[in-house]
């Protein structure tokens, strides 16, 4: 018998937790007299996301530290893109933020996004197991991979914190952590609208718009749409949009201040696709069962073509429910999150991505998560500031796989799994300046993770379940003197804790254990006159790393079976040489290797061999280079503009140079170095109200790899985008 676990949600006794938090919360300071400091925050912030384009004159604002700081002064290496950067650069989506964060490597597994940072990352997404790199949007964590691909066309910056950040982010941002920050409705009225078109038929569109309501409420509304008959065909019929998709978002937002010093944010977002892209999978230099087949077609040398049977599919849904409650306290701002997200994936794949008809296999994935998370921030301007909160995760996810068989012509179910994760964690972090001039900060967490499996292989009729508690205590410890009022060198100890998990695809209740990272950071920051410049050295020894492989019947294994020792440098440096031209350089140097991986996993590749072909056998990947880490990685950007005909012309672009990694910690799988170029112009028209844009992105057409894996069907790979062009109008109000 199946044994479920509950996955219809947090019960009502959460969701009545966060209402009943919110609804004290008010009634207890409403009374309170009420403080302009809040205000102020928010006002640096908004300053921080002006769609104006970079200018070192402008303060970068972030909240890396759970309080709005300039960036210079935040000791954290943090790449801060904002709303413009990201338009000039061509990023549209977390797949592209290497491009202006070089430190950072983002890969697919499916439709789960798979980032790394310096050498910190997850290799798949399994049900059971989190990602040791964590998203965070307007504050609230998203633990779901396949919501991590976040669109970026409407936000309004993206802050990339690297390293361990174990005390005030806590469990699973073991590498670092994402934060995505959307925009906030203003009172002003504003609207913007964009219509675009581009190569392989795209239509693309988006809406924002904002207004107050009096003066106590302001809204907003932002909309996206986007089709495209996709740049792939199918071979096996000639079928030229079989990548064809359709995806859109629709997120809201209502401002509400009662009075003054109390403010609440209510949010919710409804986002669909329907984009196969991520199953238009090519075999690496062949290497698929299909080879063992004399009729069969495979196709892998481009990324405009493949030769599948069954072509794959993914459809994505998500709903998310949020209430940010702020209260100005005098001596400290109580900020409240409250979060209900619902996300939902179907996915079908052709394992040997070939025309066999071998391997096609279905899936789905559902998800619901609650988190309440409160943050108390001391408003002193005084030597002392602190941060004390409590965090709370209710996360559930549903897996349902299955396979076709062809004999049969029809699918049969392969096996369920039900994971369950509670997670709470008590934080604080206290920062004091001893002498002028001189700052300490120290930090702690506490965090109790207690996860449970269930699970049925029905194909062979095993079941099971079982559950895990496991606990751990983060440290941080940070030295930042002030060279200048806009110049900081800074030290620190910070330590990062992923956490345990029962896999649901291993059909085991041995759980695998966590792992642990100790960092040790330098760096130096400066935002002087034109210059900004910031860089850090960093190392790390990493313990217990989780390593997952497929056996010899492609189940899942995951083990603590590997410590690495990883150190580099990182920077990066904009440069204002007039107030119409600035060049921005970014880069990154990555000393990552095993020190201890004896048993990692290999598959024989060579076809002539039917018998032990793709099977499994042993690699001592001891001193092997981690996996998904380039030596060095950088970018390049220009931005310049100039009068043209009344109105004004800006022209952007951005080079990316990745050097070579390997996708897996066997070796097998090598992305040679590659170099992505991308380039924008904007006509804006002398009312300064419509923008007229033309783009390309990977204008030499660069081949490359987004994903790539091996198993006992394929060494399964996805290239990236080729060349695209295109065009769009924007309207400003």
């Amino acid at each position: 018998m199946f044994q479920q676990l509950d996955t219809r949600g947090p019960s009502p006794r959460h969701l009545r937790f966060g209402l009943i938090a919110t609804t004290a919360l008010v009634g207890a300071l409403a009374a309170l007299p009420q403080q302009a400091s809040a205000q102020g925050t928010v006002a640096a912030q908004d300053s921080a996301t002006d769609d104006t384009g970079p200018s070192v004159a402008n303060e970068i604002v972030v909240t890396a530290q759970k309080r709005a700081e300039a960036l210079q002064d935040v000791p954290i290496s943090i790449a801060a893109v904002s709303q413009a950067q990201l338009a000039q650069a061509g990023i549209e989506q977390v797949l592209d933020l290497p491009q202006a964060v070089p430190s950072l490597r983002v890969t697919y597994a499916g439709t789960f996004v798979l980032p790394t940072i310096r050498g910190v990352g997850s290799v798949v997404a399994l049900p059971g197991l989190t990602q040791n790199i964590a998203t965070y949007v307007d504050g609230y964590y998203v633990p779901t991979p396949s919501s991590s691909n976040f669109d970026l066309v409407s936000v309004a910056s993206v802050n990339v914190l690297k390293g361990p950040q174990g005390t005030l982010f806590g469990a699973n941002a073991t590498g670092g952590a994402i934060q995505i920050n959307t925009r906030e409705p203003s009172f002003e009225p504003s609207a913007l609208i964009r219509v675009g078109y581009g190569s392989y038929d795209t239509v693309s569109s988006a809406f924002y718009g904002t207004t107050g309501i009096g003066d106590k409420i302001a809204i907003d509304l932002a909309a996206n749409y986007e089709y495209s008959n996709g740049y792939v065909t199918n071979i096996v019929d000639d079928n030229d949009s079989v990548a064809k998709y359709h995806k859109y978002s629709v997120r809201s937002k209502v401002l509400v201040k009662p009075v003054d010093g109390i403010k609440f944010t209510f949010a919710y977002q409804h986002a669909y696709s329907n984009d196969p892209i991520s199953q238009m999978v090519v075999p690496r230099n062949g290497i698929s069962t299909g080879a063992l087949n004399p009729d069969a077609i495979l196709s892998y040398d481009s990324p405009k073509r493949v030769a599948l049977d069954i072509p794959g599919y993914a459809r994505f849904k998500q709903d998310s429910f949020s209430l940010t409650s702020e209260f100005d306290l005098g001596f400290a701002t109580l900020t409240s999150y409250t979060q209900y997200r619902k996300d939902g994936v179907d996915q079908g794949l052709d394992y040997d991505a070939s025309s066999s008809p071998d391997n096609f296999s279905f899936w789905s994935v559902r998800d619901k998560t609650f988190t309440q998370e409160l943050n108390l921030a001391s408003n002193s301007s005084g030597p002392l500031n602190w941060v004390v909160g409590a965090f709370y995760l209710n996360y559930k996810d549903a897996y349902d796989y299955n396979t076709f068989v062809y004999p049969l012509n029809t699918g049969i179910d392969v096996f369920q799994s039900r994971n369950k994760t509670e997670s709470w964690a008590g934080f604080a972090e206290v920062t004091y300046e001893p002498v002028d001039d001189l700052f300490l900060t120290g930090g702690i967490r506490y965090t109790e993770d207690k996860p449970q499996v269930a699970f049925n292989l029905q194909a062979f009729g095993l079941t099971g379940a079982g559950d895990a508690k496991f606990n751990n205590t983060s440290f941080r410890a940070v030295a930042r003197y002030q060279l200048t009022p806009r110049s900081n060198v800074y030290a620190s100890f910070s330590q990062g804790y992923r956490s345990g998990g029962l896999p649901g695809s291993a059909f085991s209740t041995v759980p695998v254990q966590p792992e642990t990272i100790d960092a040790w950071e330098v760096g130096f920051k400066t935002a002087e006159g034109p210059l900004r410049l910031n860089l850090a050295a960093f190392y790390y020894d990493y313990k217990d790393i989780q390593v997952t492989s497929y056996g010899a019947g492609g189940q899942s294994m995951t083990v603590n079976a590997a410590s690495a020792e990883i150190y580099g440098l990182d920077g990066d440096v904009t440069y204002e040489i007039t107030p119409d031209f600035s060049l921005t350089l970014a880069g990154t140097y990555t000393h990552a290797k095993y020190k201890d991986f004896p048993n990692a996993l290999g598959r024989y590749i060579d076809p002539s061999d039917p018998a032990t072909f793709l099977q499994p056998f042993n690699v001592d990947a001891s001193g092997f280079r981690v996996e998904r880490t380039p030596r060095f990685a950088g970018s390049f950007s220009a931005n310049y503009g100039f009068d043209l005909a009344g109105g004004r012309l800006v022209l952007n672009g951005n080079v990316f140079r990745s050097g070579s990694y390997y996708f897996d910690p066997a070796h097998q799988l090598k992305q040679p170095a590659y170099t992505l170029v991308n380039l924008k112009a904007t006509w804006t028209d002398p009312s300064d109200h419509v923008d007229f844009s033309i783009f390309g992105k990977n204008v030499f057409n660069e081949k490359y790899f987004v994903a790539n894996f091996i198993d006992p069907s394929s060494a399964r790979a996805r290239f990236g985008e080729p060349t695209t062009f295109g065009g769009s109008i924007t309207y400003r109000y």
